[in-house]
């Protein structure tokens, strides 16, 4: 037995130093950052799952460990330990990224930024991002610079609930006068573990931008490690014979081959976490299994390996640093591209250059506090209590840096009465256009992508003696403002169904190239209730970004008519229809643009042309004229005037994140819309 066995054999096999450990922490973490770099591997993202598992081992090992020696566990102990090791590094990041983006974040974006910030800080962002990733029309294309902070989010939850698990199982055993049995431990793991991961394959086909985010789906992954902690904690190593050797060797080139092997080889279209994320989350556990049965040989002596193991001591900070210095680098230099993306110098070279705040915050702020300075700590930093009051002050102080960027203010007045002499004014406020939106989304009658029933609103006259249907998605949810200002004129009662992402077809739709079951369920729905309700007028449009399962852009193309033919004449067979053409597509970023030409809005206009050819409106005139009696309204003429694509037309903003128009711009259209819906009313 080596010298390091022995040691590792005196403490048990998941609580003490493990140089393997260590190496695969660097191995997460540099898969991490290759991904975040634009670099290969496709699936590097899978570095966090890595974690989850290693955490969840360690972490478990120590209290079992704890209970094994006293009978019981300390939960405030424990969270001063966890306060000790992980605040002061993750708040300083959050504090130095609320200081740099208030300088490098462009107009009221500083705001968001705050807002991630601030929940970060108080290890709930992943809830918050979640709602986020599910609400497609406040997307733009810049990633929060803490938006990392998600998986410690994770992390923190789950350690608030696992330990007080153990703690109970503790209390009752003591009661009972019986001991806390291996088998007992395991029974806890599974209960939350099972159902975990259950729910996460459920939801990832169900609604894979939440179910990234949230805890739920998470928590099998920590408590996959919490089973191997159960199984090993406190059992002597066994010593190694040549079966231990082979049996470890086996486990370990499995294990790094699972981990590596995902990462390079992860198809396209392969939602996360669910079923895949067992392949890394396996493969990591079999490493540490490996390591236990044969700590110095094999894969794992590999891993070992010192290089890796300095690497995998810094990969917290590098965790930390590397994602704010890339999101922010880049507002520095431009606008920042999406999570992932082609490689760039620039990328690259701010990924790389994380490492030098990732050293110094590790040296001068990770360890002193985490171990002290020259083997001694600070007698307070021993102690539960002012521990436990130091990371409450240190979690204010972050959610306080968040909040400051609140303060932000716009060049922007939004009345003329309320601007200032000289002082450019806009209604909505072209930096935060994305709030301005139609009744029909700020009421939630859009359901979400996971809904397929439909949900009907009631605006206008509501005992109206004319009954206008407005239905499909957000494209056609955008023009209710004109219809309601129509409505008191024209007697009009309006009803809307609604449904985000769904292009209201007949035929098979799809999102991000998969099946998308909800919305053709939800599309057969809304033709029953308009059967039922009897409109006198339909009025629908769309975002034409059908793709008929199973087939690529040219089998795309060619549905696309066809398509809307076949739902417009259902359509037509239930009353008179009016169809709106898709509204031009507009840059996400204008915002942007706008903060840093405030002087000078019109730098930000773009061509008329561009955002026509993108949004398929010809394709959807085409049906329109293949259907005998469809009233088609092009209304780009409106939002476009010229060759241009104006930002501000009249002191009103005009587009907002999405490609959609604001609710105020879309009142322009009502001269233009109610002549055209009054027509298709006398054909009948």
């Amino acid at each position: 037995m080596t010298a390091t066995t022995a040691a590792r054999s005196e403490t048990g096999g998941s609580t003490a130093y493990r140089p393997d450990i260590e190496g695969m922490r660097a191995l997460a973490v540099l898969l991490v950052m290759a991904y975040h770099a634009g670099l290969p591997p496709v699936g590097g993202f899978l570095g966090v799952d890595v974690f989850f598992v290693i955490s969840g081992f360690l972490i478990t090992g120590i209290l079992i460990g704890e209970l094994d020696r006293t009978g019981r566990i300390s939960w405030g102990r424990f969270l001063a330990r966890r306060a000790r090791r992980l605040l002061p590094a993750a708040v300083l990041v959050l504090v130095v990224t609320a200081v740099l983006s208030w300088f490098l974040v462009p107009g009221l974006r500083r705001h968001a930024v705050g807002t991630d910030i601030s929940w970060s800080s108080v290890y709930l962002v992943n809830w918050h991002l979640a709602e986020q990733s599910v609400n497609y029309l406040t997307s733009d294309s810049a990633p929060s610079p803490v938006q990392h902070y998600w998986s410690l989010a994770v992390e923190e939850q789950f350690y608030v609930v696992w330990p007080a698990l153990l703690i109970g199982a503790a209390l009752i055993a003591r009661r009972t006068g019986r001991r806390v049995r291996r088998v007992h431990l395991g029974a806890l793991v599974a209960l939350i573990g099972v159902p975990s991961l259950a729910w996460s394959v459920h939801l990832t086909a169900d609604n894979p931008e939440r179910a990234y985010f949230v805890t739920t789906t998470r928590v099998w992954e920590l408590a996959l490690g919490a089973a191997l902690a159960v199984a090993l904690a406190g059992r002597p190593v066994p010593v190694t014979t040549r079966t231990h050797r082979v049996l470890a060797s086996t486990l370990g080139l499995v294990g790094l081959g699972l981990i590596v092997g995902c990462a390079v080889l992860l198809p396209d279209g392969a939602w996360w976490p669910g079923a895949w994320a067992l392949l890394p989350t396996v493969g990591t556990a079999l490493l540490i299994a490996a390591g236990w049965l044969w700590p110095d040989g094999g894969v794992v002596g590999m891993l070992g390996w010192r290089p890796l193991v300095v690497i995998g001591g810094l990969s917290y900070s590098l965790y930390l640093w590397h994602w704010p210095v890339r999101v922010l680098g880049e507002w520095a230099i431009g606008v920042p591209g999406p999570t992932s993306g082609a490689p760039s110098p620039a990328r690259v070279g701010l990924v790389v250059l994380s490492v030098i705040p990732a050293w110094l915050c590790h040296r001068y702020v990770e360890r002193p506090i985490h171990h002290g300075v020259g083997g001694q700590r600070l007698d307070v930093l021993t102690k539960v209590r002012p521990v436990l009051v130091l990371g409450l002050a240190l979690s204010l102080s972050g959610v306080l840096a968040g909040a400051a960027l609140q303060l932000a203010r716009s060049p922007f007045a939004t009345s003329p009465a309320s601007a200032a002499p000289g002082q450019p004014w806009a209604t909505p406020d072209p930096l935060q256009p994305g709030s301005d939106r139609p009744r029909a989304d700020v009421d939630r009658c859009q359901v979400r992508r996971e809904v397929s029933e439909p949900v009907r609103c009631d605006f206008g006259m509501r005992e109206g003696s004319t009954t206008v249907a407005l239905v499909g998605d957000s494209k056609a949810m955008q023009w209710l403002p004109a219809l309601e200002l129509a409505a008191p004129a024209q007697d009009w009662h309006v009803v809307t169904y609604g449904k985000g992402s769904c292009t209201f077809v007949s035929a098979p739709t799809a999102q991000a190239g998969r099946p998308f079951p909800e919305c053709d369920e939800w599309n057969d729905a809304v033709l029953a209730e308009l059967r039922a309700l009897e409109p006198d007028v339909i009025v629908t449009s769309a975002n034409p970004t059908l793709w008929v399962e199973g087939g690529g852009r040219d089998a795309h193309e060619a549905a696309v008519v066809p398509a809307f033919v076949e739902q417009w004449r259902i359509l037509r067979e239930i009353a008179p229809l009016v169809v709106l053409g898709n509204s031009p597509d507009s840059p996400n970023d204008l915002d942007v643009c706008v903060a840093r030409h405030p002087e000078d809005i019109s730098a930000c206009d773009f061509a008329r042309d561009d955002a026509t050819a993108r949004n398929r409106l010809d394709q959807m005139r085409t049906a329109a004229t293949a259907v005998p009696g469809v009233r088609f309204l092009d209304l780009s003429g409106l939002v476009c005037p010229g060759d241009i694509c104006p930002v501000v037309i009249d002191n009103v903003t005009v587009h907002r994140p999405g490609n959609h128009i604001t609710a105020t711009f879309a009142e322009r259209a009502e001269p233009l819309l109610t002549p055209v819906v009054r027509s298709a009313l006398s054909l009948g």
